[in-house]
């Protein structure tokens, strides 16, 4: 068919990639992460003119050549990757990608999460949101309940940064959830972080500890999170966004949210705009956002996740005491602890 010739290429070479780079722009989309695998059709020039890529069980960098779009050039990416994903044991798919191509993908059986302006997230496969749904009707442990808050927090490691909020945040509810980023993408593990806020929020009664799954800060709902290279901050806002257009979707309703609280983010610009689009969307939804001034350390500087990795890699003992509870700095003399510890020095030498 017009000499085309549709290859799944897993290490893409300089060319290709620079070719999928100039496309994706074309598109108003860009290049972002380390896909697993990026599908693509070539002409008879061998011209990339249309591809797409899949990272974890998320299909994104969907794009055809304007002068193929009539072709059904993106339909032919996108089997290619549904084919690879099969053979690969995924069975559970996400897909980010712009508004205009909801429809393809509804189509090839994809179901609708969340979507702005701009962008559309979609989800096809098993255990899905609806699924979901179910675990956090389980887990809501305060039905009788009017003023019940929500924090989304990833913990890594946890701090008393993180413990400030969450204890301030459940004396101005009657019942706080808080929802752990599962995503295992950050250098302390899901099972690890999980275990130090379950650890060092025990005494606090009104908190309910709920494990995100893939709807709240992964890769499928805010990949920028988790790259090096933040991208433009217009993509971050684009995401952060969506992100919290699927929270106020999916955990609002289920456990009847009305706040949601976050710590104030003198450090990290994805996270600041992340704050700024919560209180853009949430708020027409019902949900009032609550921002909790960030604990100072007595050196007056604010407590974060980001200076306590930098001082385990300076090994800087005095400040580690001063950002950290009991339960964090028992675990990292533990031996699951220490070989974090290790990979992080590692990771730092590295780079």
């Amino acid at each position: 068919m017009f000499g085309f010739q549709t290859r799944t290429i897993k290490n893409l070479s300089k060319n290709e990639k620079e070719q999928v780079e100039r496309l994706l722009e074309r598109n108003g989309l860009t290049f972002e992460g380390a896909p697993d695998c990026t599908a693509v059709v070539e002409n008879s020039l061998e011209k990339v003119i249309a591809t797409a890529s899949l990272q974890g069980k998320v299909i994104k960098m969907v794009a055809a050549d304007a002068e193929w779009q009539e072709a059904g050039l993106s339909g032919m990416v996108i089997s290619d990757l549904l084919r690879y994903a099969r053979e690969n044991g995924i069975f559970h798919l996400f897909v980010y990608t712009k508004c205009d191509m909801a429809d393809k993908f509804a189509y090839l059986g994809f179901r609708e999460l969340a979507r702005t302006e701009t962008v559309v997230l979609m989800e096809s496969g098993q255990p899905s949101s609806e699924d979901y749904r179910e675990i956090l009707k389980q887990n809501k442990i305060f039905p009788d309940k009017k003023n019940i808050g929500a924090a989304v927090m990833n913990c890594n490691p946890f701090t008393n940064g993180h413990r400030f909020l969450i204890e301030t945040a459940a004396g101005e509810c009657d019942g706080l959830y808080v929802i752990i980023v599962q995503e295992d993408l950050s250098l302390f593990p899901f099972k690890d972080r999980m275990m130090l806020v379950e650890e060092g929020t025990k005494d606090l009664r009104n908190v309910k500890l709920i494990a995100s799954s893939d709807y709240a800060v992964s890769r499928a709902t805010f990949p920028t999170y988790f790259l090096k290279d933040k991208c433009t901050a217009s993509v971050a806002e684009t995401q952060a966004e969506l992100d919290a257009t699927l929270f106020a979707n999916l955990f609002v309703p289920e456990l009847s949210i009305k706040k949601r609280f976050v710590g104030t983010e003198p450090f990290c610009p994805i996270t600041a705009k992340y704050n700024e689009m919560m209180k853009k969307v949430l708020p027409p939804r019902g949900v009032e956002v609550v921002e909790i001034n960030r604990l100072n350390d007595p050196s007056g500087t604010a407590v974060s996740a980001s200076r306590v990795r930098k001082a385990i890699v300076e090994n800087d003992l005095d400040a580690l005491k001063r950002m950290l509870p009991p339960v964090t700095l028992d675990y990292l003399s533990s031996e699951r602890g220490r070989s974090v510890v290790e990979k992080l020095i590692h990771e730092h030498k590295q780079n």
